[in-house]
């Protein structure tokens, strides 16, 4: 292939994937390559998509410098997505947030991909070393024991993994100055707690971010949170009289508890508990049943009073 400097495609999904460099990393690259005047090896394409070489291509086009290509072809864009994330994992230095994220993203290529090979739609693209659940017909979610044989952790922890992944992705349609700072560890934050703050609006994303997670209070996952009000230099005036306040706020609290009964209901292993936690925990809500009752019958009583 002819030297020359090539224009090719940046797709956003497969930039996604890329390691975040540094300045000094970014500076560095591109004092090697201006030194050498060529790149080491070629940029490697699908199609004119690039695949990884996203730092090389920049400083190429920044430098004028030519540079050569290598065509890879694959079975399919899931194919060749897992190859990008296959080889930022096996290359690069990554933060240990980015190489959960990119065995996330991993795992959901080849649920793709796999659903072909189920349905007889195309070839196993995997080796029988990483394939061998396959001959076990009870097995549930394949595709995750082949996914923790490729990258050497548990099939639960690929879909921890994965859980994270999409959580990331959401957090970047929201705010990407967020998302990218939890990849390269500048947000220290949990797996769980990123889980947690993807489903929350972009504004309480930001004061997470701006805040750090650990002086954050208690409650913030919690959907009834309230943003801390701005300064206001004027003197407060006395709020109008609300006459739905108080069913406004009964109205969050509720919607709280369900929450943390729902995440209950995912989580919990109620046959470890002691007998004593579950009656407590029974009787508890039998008397959140009975008031729950009381209150709905108030509320029918006051609409034949109106």
């Amino acid at each position: 292939m002819d030297k020359k400097c090539h224009h090719l495609i940046i797709d956003k999904e497969f930039k996604a994937l890329s390691p975040l460099y540094s300045k000094d990393i970014l500076s560095k690259a591109e004092t090697d390559i201006l030194l050498s005047g060529s790149l080491s090896s070629p940029i490697k394409v699908w199609g004119n998509t690039i695949l990884t070489d996203f730092l090389s291509y920049q400083i190429c086009h920044k430098l004028n410098i030519p540079f050569e290509i290598e065509r890879i072809t694959f079975y399919s864009r899931s194919d060749a997505l897992l190859y990008t994330c296959r080889t930022f994992i096996e290359t690069e230095n990554l933060s240990e947030p980015h190489n959960r994220y990119l065995i996330g993203k991993a795992y959901f290529y080849m649920c793709t991909l796999m659903a072909d090979v189920y349905h007889g739609r195309r070839p196993n693209p995997f080796s029988k070393e990483h394939t061998q659940i396959l001959k076990n017909k009870y097995a549930r979610n394949k595709t995750a024991f082949i996914a923790a044989s490729l990258f050497h952790v548990s099939p639960t922890t690929v879909t921890k993994y994965a859980s994270f992944a999409n959580a990331i992705d959401e957090i970047r349609k929201k705010n990407m100055v967020v998302s990218d700072a939890i990849l390269e560890q500048s947000f220290r934050i949990s797996m769980e707690n990123t889980i947690a703050l993807a489903k929350l609006p972009t504004a309480r994303i930001t004061w997470a971010y701006k805040e750090g997670i650990t002086k954050l209070p208690e409650n913030f996952f919690e959907a009834h949170l309230q943003l801390p009000p701005k300064a206001d230099p004027q003197i407060k005036q006395m709020p109008a009289y609300d006459k739905d306040a108080e069913l406004s706020s009964l109205t969050l609290t509720i919607n709280a508890w369900n929450t943390s009964m729902e995440r209950f209901l995912r989580i919990s292993k109620l046959s470890l508990a002691s007998d004593e936690a579950k009656e407590k925990l029974n009787q508890a809500l039998i008397k959140l049943s009975n008031t729950a009752t009381l209150i709905q019958f108030k509320i029918k009583e006051s609409d034949h009073e109106s």
